[in-house]
């Protein structure tokens, strides 16, 4: 089949695969930080001399995590549809992760794993914007020999 032929046009973007796989990866490896965070702070979280603003702010980081999660694992269906929709929403929430993550490294919070989730989400979310971008891989020119 010839890189002319009329299929050319019915070839899949298998990034929108890769992108799925990816989301719902970081999705559980996301869940296990949310985890992790909250068993962290819950004793403070559940103080009663705690302040509720301060309660609030400790649980930001695991509620970051566990949305951003959430919406990962639920939108990786229709990402692997390669549906639009679902690209537009995945992407923007990992954007607002991934903002997040690189304030949390700027504050520099000691023992604490910000680093590896950040170039995790900013795996994701080089692909997400990749596929926005329109790369489409295989490439045009690229299937079986004939």
């Amino acid at each position: 089949m010839s890189a002319s032929s009329s299929s050319r046009g019915l070839q899949r973007n298998a990034l929108y695969n890769l992108a799925a796989a990816g989301a719902v990866l970081l999705g559980a490896l996301l869940t296990l930080g949310a985890y992790g965070h909250f068993v962290a702070v819950w004793s403070q979280i559940t103080g009663e001399d705690t302040a509720l603003l301060r309660r609030l702010l400790l649980m930001l980081p695991g509620a970051t995590l566990a949305g951003t999660a959430a919406l990962n694992i639920l939108f990786s269906k229709p990402l692997w549809q390669a549906r639009a929709y679902a690209l537009t929403v995945t992407l923007a929430g990992n954007l607002l992760a991934l903002l997040y993550l690189i304030y949390l490294m700027i504050q520099g919070v000691p023992d604490h794993p910000i680093g590896v989730f950040l170039a995790l989400e900013m795996s994701l979310v080089i692909l997400l914007v990749a596929l926005r971008a329109g790369l489409v891989w295989p490439a045009a020119g690229e299937g079986p020999a004939a």
